[in-house]
């Protein structure tokens, strides 16, 4: 390992090995000079590739593939993805995991491969930038260890929590609820009339808490964010806000309320106020990126957000596009009226501030935050990750839940809200319900398009993922062949096991130390696979996604079995004798 500074500060670092094997480096800066904004911490190393078939980071989406180590590497900050970076085996193993402690400024990890000599150059630069102390430390973690990849990514997330001071924040048990969003139902096209028709709908369905997204704060609808900034209710939509939400509440459900955190539109009266604290001004989207380095800003978005919770006795927020939250070429130096330099440090500052007010009016409020924005600095003030938008993809939906769950032991993991269209079978429709069986469900079809069909088969997904809602959010996750998008999922306990399965022919291996094995069909294929290590009597309980028993039988399980099943139905296999069959 090589380690070097930029800047004039005193650089020291030394190295230690943890209990299970992984090896930490502490690096600390002394004396940093206050005038100097360009300083970097660089470290660099290699390794062997030796059974590498594809790299892991929190942002990678489809991208598995290897770099080589003259690509730009992957940057993490407060605002976006996180400082970690996986390599796998052909067989899911871990192939050598990095991360580093700091997760709120930027940090760019680049490590790919060397053509010359086939090893994987590494290298990892910190920018601690203009620094509001002159001490700093930071850690990189390394880990070369034989367990599966997934277990190297908990590892990770644990070592953040426990060694690096990142705690999430709490999680009510409503962040797990399946959720109606009313975004692409109803995009900026809403009235409160429409919006508790709709949840009326909803809640016989079996949704207990509604998002409602862009649109109630103008009545503007082509989709920009020229408008935002002033918060106040367009009242041709919503006559009352406060009279609104407990209209929504008398019918048992929860509300959440979307905001654009760093927009200031220029056709908002706030434009005026702020148009010269800016980081930055997007043209198309007619919006300045409100620069929350001066504290006046992040007290008005503090007082906009409590304001709202407390007078219109919200039960959370979406708050959206925190990505956007990052220094540009044009973001003008910090100057003296600003009380931190660092723009990563002010978000830190917005949100810990706020959510502690927040916590004041309700101790169990709701905050959404969305990919990318989903890294252990982030997730201190947001209890509810969303996958980023990819309406009608069960495959991305799937890919960017999955990945979101490995790297989140404890927050909610949210799907991006499920939508069909209206002609759409009910057994295609299930399909994208179960890409994302292993996260808290999103949905935003609406419900006039939903045949008595739609509705059986929502309902029965509804139930089945409330029963099973512990194991199946909760549970560590084994996600296999993330170099092929993750073809089979699975979760089980002491007794239970959940496998999602999303491929065509794929022999499952069911376990033999729990008593029920649930196997989900993500395909349209009409038969499953399933192989046992010894002859099991078993209950096989075949159902359609509408959760209708199509047929039961006590069966011999040996070797490779072939099991019938439909289009997003399921199986349900119970070992009856768990002793080997003479």
């Amino acid at each position: 390992m090589k380690v070097v500074s930029t800047g004039r500060a005193q650089l020291s670092w030394s190295s230690r090995e943890l209990a299970d094997g992984r090896r930490v480096y502490d690096i600390s800066l002394d004396q940093i000079p206050a005038d100097e904004d360009q300083t970097a911490i660089i470290c660099e190393w290699s390794f062997p590739i030796r059974d590498i078939v594809g790299k892991w980071h929190p942002n990678c989406r489809y991208d598995r593939t290897l770099k080589a180590d003259w690509a730009h590497g992957d940057v993490s900050m407060s605002s976006v993805s996180a400082p970690l970076i996986v390599f796998f085996s052909e067989d899911g193993m871990n192939s050598g995991t990095f991360a580093v402690s700091e997760a709120k400024k930027i940090v760019r990890m680049n490590l790919g491969v060397h053509e010359e000599d086939g090893t994987m150059r590494c290298c990892v630069e910190i920018q601690v930038g203009a620094s509001d102390a002159d001490h700093y430390e930071v850690s990189l973690l390394t880990d070369y260890r034989n367990v599966r990849y997934e277990q190297a990514i908990r590892d990770v997330g644990l070592w953040w929590e426990k060694a690096c001071g990142y705690q999430p924040a709490f999680v009510p048990d409503d962040a797990r609820e399946p959720m109606y969003s009313f975004w692409y139902s109803y995009h900026q096209d809403i009235t409160d009339e429409e919006i508790e028709k709709e949840c009326r709908n909803a809640k016989e369905l079996g949704f207990r808490t509604v998002i409602v997204d862009d649109g109630w704060q103008t009545d503007d609808t082509n989709r920009g964010y020229g408008y935002c900034g002033d918060w106040e209710v367009a009242e041709k939509k919503i006559k009352n806000m406060k009279q609104h939400v407990d209209n929504v509440h008398r019918l048992g459900m929860k509300y959440l309320l979307w905001f654009s955190v760093p927009y200031v539109g220029m056709y908002s009266k706030m434009w005026d106020l702020f148009h010269d604290k800016l980081i930055a001004v997007d043209e198309e989207q007619h919006t300045g990126i409100l620069d929350i380095r001066y504290p006046q800003v992040r007290s008005y978005l503090k007082g906009i957000y409590v304001k709202a919770a407390r007078e219109w006795g919200l039960d959370g927020l979406k708050l959206d596009f925190i990505d956007e939250f990052y220094e540009r070429k044009e973001t003008p130096k910090a100057n003296n009226s600003m009380d931190c330099v660092c723009l990563q440090t002010a978000l830190g500052k917005l949100l810990g501030e706020t959510m502690m007010e927040l916590r004041k009016i309700n101790e169990n409020i709701l905050i959404e935050f969305r990919q990318r924005y989903i890294g252990p600095f982030i997730k201190q003030y947001g209890n509810m990750l969303r996958v980023c938008d990819c309406p009608e993809s069960g495959l991305a939906n799937r890919v960017g839940s999955i990945d979101l769950r490995l790297m989140n032991a404890y927050t909610a993991v949210h799907c991006d809200p499920i939508i069909w269209n209206e002609g759409e079978t009910p057994e295609n429709a299930a399909l994208q319900i179960v890409d994302v069986l292993f996260s808290t469900m999103q949905f935003s079809v609406k419900t006039a398009y939903l045949t008595d069909a739609h509705k059986k088969m929502v309902c029965n997904y509804m139930e089945f993922m409330r029963k099973y809602q512990t194991l199946l959010q909760e549970s560590a996750l084994t996600a296999e062949e993330p170099q092929n998008l993750y073809p089979e999922v699975s979760v089980r306990d002491d007794r239970t096991e959940i496998i999602g399965l999303y491929s065509n022919g794929r022999v499952v291996t069911i376990g033999t130390q729990q008593e029920k094995s649930i196997i989900v069909n993500g395909t349209k294929a009409e038969e499953m696979y399933v192989k046992t290590g010894r002859e099991t009597v078993a209950t096989i309980v075949q159902m359609d996604c509408f959760g209708t028993v199509v047929k039961e039988e006590t069966r011999i399980l040996s070797g490779i079995t072939s099991i019938p099943c439909t289009t997003a139905g399921r199986i349900e296999i119970k070992k009856e004798k768990m002793e080997v069959v003479s």
